[in-house]
């Protein structure tokens, strides 16, 4: 199995092409399959990968990730923090043109930020820019991000795909007309491709947009075409084919098919979700810590990983990923059926207990909440899985009522480790309409949380994360589980793509050769 992720234009193997990719090679048009189609064209409503991905050619914000997940420079030139963590200030690139003619500074940094952290926009990141205060224009190319409270995280979000810059007549434009349509019609930033059509059901299409501010990364191919294919096994057929360049997500199963095969480039490697059980804490079944450290030692992770992801996935040895600025490792719950049954024995819950596990209805989460049904049925909890439909899982979670175990997934797309804690293990992050669905308080965890966010001591919030993962990790407010593989696959003479471990896939500088 190959463990190289990123770097796929050093490691590109040599292969003949078929003779639709020849066609599609001198045509220098790239054909990405995806699973769905996006919901949306505009960066301050989206909040899946699938649909940051297709925006990415198009949309730039004043910070990116690169493939190590460092923040790197975009529409800004630099970034300083106050010495209190309270604001950070951002010197702007000038002379950049968005793809309507419309030109960046930092008037349109603040109209961004003050329109999509307005609720009155219905806006889906709203909330996700909530620590803004203020947005201060200090002069035409100097703009300065207050908090509400010290954040030295900030950087992180700004880096964040959400975070992307929209043209200034298109936000004037839905302010005086409500009915427009910016989901469908406001694909309009700064980056090196520029929208071209969405076919509904059919494809999204960009081209290269020639007044691009960075000769260095302008667009190297004609066009991107990203076409939705729910179906993986047709997905990995038109790789095969050479009807796609590009190709994912790559579901395990058939990752396993193409391992060693030479007409295609697979790459895999860890992401930055995390799987786990959650455990409705206010339930007094999980009160004793001993039942939770049972429930843990009681789950083969090993197994798991083999059985139902083929292989392709690692332990969770925190409550956050190894990819995930701040993470810190944790000595794992080894597998140990006796030394779970002997700490059941000794709880509050010697005789074992009924439990109902909740799982979103794809048959990834499916085959992980029914082998933990079996494997917990061995330590004598008898576990009933119910299936839901995503949207009606989280809203369940978020309402806090009927709450037992569930399978969780989580993933911070700020790469840091801040947005990876707080939302599940805050107290003042429980529910209703919070990410806290296991209700897990412990002031110690909240204060830490607290102090590391406002330091501007990089190695001391380090530290302080680090910290709080140990105390987390040994509460066990969690069972944990695994971090899945991101499993891509592609033409290989496709360059100059990467793929975050947050799963998003950038291709603005895609080309064929």
């Amino acid at each position: 199995m190959s463990s190289t992720f990123r770097n796929w234009t050093a490691l590109a193997m040599t292969a003949s092409l078929t003779v639709t990719a020849q066609s599609a090679l001198a045509d220098n048009e790239v054909v990405i399959v995806i699973e769905a189609e996006p919901t949306s064209m505009d960066p301050h409503n989206t909040t899946d990968s699938n649909s940051a991905t297709v925006q990415n050619p198009m949309f730039e914000g004043l910070l990116r990730f690169n493939e190590s997940m460092d923040i790197v420079n975009v529409l800004a030139e630099d970034f300083v923090y106050s010495d209190d963590a309270t604001e950070i200030t951002f010197t702007l690139r000038s002379g950049i043109e968005f793809h309507d003619g419309e030109y960046f500074d930092a008037d349109v940094v603040k109209q961004n930020l003050d329109f999509v952290r307005d609720s009155d926009n219905g806006l889906a990141r709203s909330s996700f820019f909530s620590f803004i205060d203020e947005v201060i224009v200090e002069d035409d190319y100097t703009v300065t991000i207050r908090a509400e409270e010290p954040n030295s995280a900030m950087a992180s979000y700004m880096a964040h795909s959400s975070a992307a810059m929209k043209s200034p007549a298109v936000i004037t434009r839905k302010a005086e007309d409500s009915d427009y349509n910016m989901d469908r019609e406001g694909a309009v930033g700064t980056g090196p491709y520029q929208f071209v059509e969405w076919r509904d059901g059919v494809e999204v299409s960009v081209e290269p947009f020639a007044g691009y501010w960075d000769a260095d990364n302008a667009a190297k191919v004609d066009r991107i075409v990203f076409r939705p294919v729910q179906e993986a096994s047709t997905r990995v057929n038109m790789l095969q084919t050479g009807e796609a360049d590009l190709v994912f997500p790559i579901p395990t199963l058939n990752a396993s098919q193409l391992e060693g095969n030479a007409d295609v480039d697979l790459y895999t490697g860890p992401t930055t979700d995390v799987f786990y059980i959650g455990l409705n804490l206010e339930q007094d079944k999980y009160n004793d810590l001993r039942v939770r450290q049972a429930m843990n030692h009681a789950i083969d992770k090993d197994a798991l990983i083999a059985q139902v992801l083929d292989g392709y996935g690692t332990i969770a040895d925190s409550a956050i990923a190894p990819n995930v600025y701040g993470y810190a490792e944790q000595d794992i719950y080894e597998y140990d059926l006796s030394e779970a049954q002997a700490l059941l024995a000794d709880s509050d819950q010697a005789d074992g207990f009924s439990a109902t596990l909740w799982t979103r209805n794809n048959t990834e989460f499916v085959s992980v909440a029914e082998f933990v049904a079996i494997q917990l049925g061995e330590l004598g909890i008898d576990v009933s899985v119910e299936a839901f439909e995503a949207g009606t899982l989280f809203d369940m979670l978020d309402a806090g009522e009927g709450t037992d175990m569930y399978i969780g997934r989580w993933s911070p797309g700020t790469g840091e480790a801040d947005y990876g804690l707080r939302p599940n293990f805050a107290s003042d992050r429980v529910p209703p309409n919070f990410n806290n669905s296991g209700f897990y308080r412990n002031e110690t965890v909240d204060q830490l949380l607290d102090s590391a966010l406002a330091n501007p001591n990089p190695e001391e919030a380090l530290d302080t994360y680090a910290e709080v993962q140990t105390i987390i990790y040994d509460d066990a407010p969690w069972v944990f589980l695994h971090i899945p593989d991101a499993i891509v696959a592609k033409n290989p003479n496709l360059h100059g793509v990467f793929v975050l471990p947050s799963g998003n896939v950038h291709v603005s500088q895609v080309e064929l050769r």
